[in-house]
């Protein structure tokens, strides 16, 4: 299966080079694959273990390689040098230069909180949220809680897809004041979209933070990560009840496919049309962290 996205600033249409697509596919796909992957890769043990063994000196001996294959451009990095990284979840967690991501400074542009793959919702109908075409969930059952459910009965919804690829540092799209992390417990499923496809639910059975976030424009919004095969863990790096300014690091994933997830109460934020529009036409559009997306309407 082809999974095209469109390139936001050309507006091309481009197909996702996925890490290790065979594999992805025959998990999810294939009947021997689907066994496996319920008795030992979505697992937590599986993806803690994984996440050591990224963590190990002898694993940067992949840096360069992955760089090649998947078309890096280490030059945005603070480390532009693959002999740089004592890892490889060090090289996968890296940070980038100040410059490397710009973010937007408009007070009434809210802006994306991490590089990926976006759709966009400005309505959330009856609490149900899509997850790809023809799939959905519910908004309770993503946030295991109806009293925060309900604060966004109606509202908007924005989902960054990160693929292995990417930047994997995530950021506040606005200014606020965070609370504290709610862990979810749950399975490491991909977030890739061959994954998506063959199993509806996966955000609200994955492993995932909440964040509720008081923000100074925008209302309440819910700043949600979701976890993935492979993914060690989601970090945290900010302090709960300070006040965050734009683009301030969140957190960042180890190694890797995960997803971004933010909710906004009805008529708050208007999101972009060109997103809208490429959602609509089931495409994703790559986005780059700091670029704005939505206007804050209120």
């Amino acid at each position: 299966m082809q999974l095209d996205y469109r390139e936001r600033h050309t507006d091309e249409i481009r197909t996702e080079k996925i890490a290790g697509e065979t594999f992805v596919k025959w998990s999810y796909e294939n009947k021997a694959g689907n066994r496996l992957m319920a008795m030992l890769l979505n697992r937590k043990w599986f993806s803690a273990l994984a996440g050591m063994v990224q963590d190990r000196r002898f694993s940067r001996k992949r840096v360069a390689a992955f760089i090649r294959e998947m078309n890096i451009d280490l030059s945005e990095a603070d480390r532009e040098m693959p002999e740089a990284y004592h890892s490889f979840n060090d090289f996968f967690t890296r940070q980038l230069k100040p410059e490397a991501r710009p973010v937007h400074s408009s007070q009434h542009r809210l802006v994306s909180p991490a590089d990926g793959r976006m759709l966009g919702y400005q309505m959330i109908h009856n609490l149900q949220m899509l997850q790809i075409k023809g799939q959905s969930f519910t908004i309770t059952d993503l946030l295991q809680n109806e009293q925060e459910a309900e604060m966004f009965k109606s509202g908007s919804a924005i989902v960054i897809r990160l693929s292995p690829v990417d930047y994997h540092r995530f950021h506040f799209p606005c200014d606020g004041i965070p609370g504290p992390a709610r862990t979810i417990k749950g399975r490491y499923d991909s977030v890739n979209p061959v994954a998506l496809r063959a199993r509806p639910g996966i955000y609200c059975r994955n492993r995932r933070d909440v964040t509720m976030m008081k923000t100074l424009q925008a209302g309440n919004m819910a700043f949600i990560e979701v976890g993935a095969t492979l993914v060690g863990s989601v970090c945290q790096t900010y302090s709960a009840g300070m006040p965050v300014s734009k683009g301030l690091e969140k957190g960042y994933f180890q190694f890797g496919g995960s997803t971004v997830i933010l909710l906004f109460e009805k008529g708050r934020i208007k999101i972009d049309e060109d997103l809208l529009n490429n959602t609509e036409a089931g495409y994703e559009t790559l986005v780059k962290m700091g670029e704005a997306i939505a206007d804050i309407t209120k």
